[in-house]
């Protein structure tokens, strides 16, 4: 897999947002470029899993946050994906801590499905919504 170069088409139009996005290319690129984060209890895993679960926390609170105070009509659908997110890196810390050897290829691919799948086209649905509100 290659890695991933920001792109203003990857912009959903609000800075902070943008920001946090940025972080999920990090985590991508050094997972992909890392030899180290092949193996299962690497530092290097440990380290990105961490930082999914700080991710989430400060990302998911502040899109939520920005949702609700504008009244965005599919806030609870988007926070149900937030909630499975997080699911996943509880799921994935625990099979690195036991040691699971597939653990790095199988956070590759649900970091790469999630930029791809939720941040291109989920996260673009709110795009033009906090344009016309004129949330930048």
């Amino acid at each position: 897999m290659e890695t991933i170069q920001w792109s203003d088409n990857y912009s959903v139009g609000v800075k902070k947002l943008d920001e946090q996005h940025k972080q999920i290319i990090g985590m991508l690129n050094r997972l992909v470029s890392a030899p180290e984060a092949k193996d299962a209890g690497s530092e290097t895993i440990t380290d990105i899993l961490t930082t999914m679960t700080r991710y989430a926390l400060e990302h998911f609170k502040t899109e939520e946050k920005l949702m609700k105070a504008h009244g965005y009509p599919d806030l609870e659908e988007h926070r149900e994906e937030h909630v499975a997110y997080r699911r996943k890196a509880i799921d994935f810390s625990t099979a690195s801590s036991l040691g699971v050897e597939a653990t790095p290829q199988i956070l590759v691919t649900f970091l790469f499905e999630w930029w791809t799948n939720h941040i291109l086209i989920e996260d673009m649905k709110y795009k033009a919504f906090f344009a016309k509100k004129g949330v930048r």
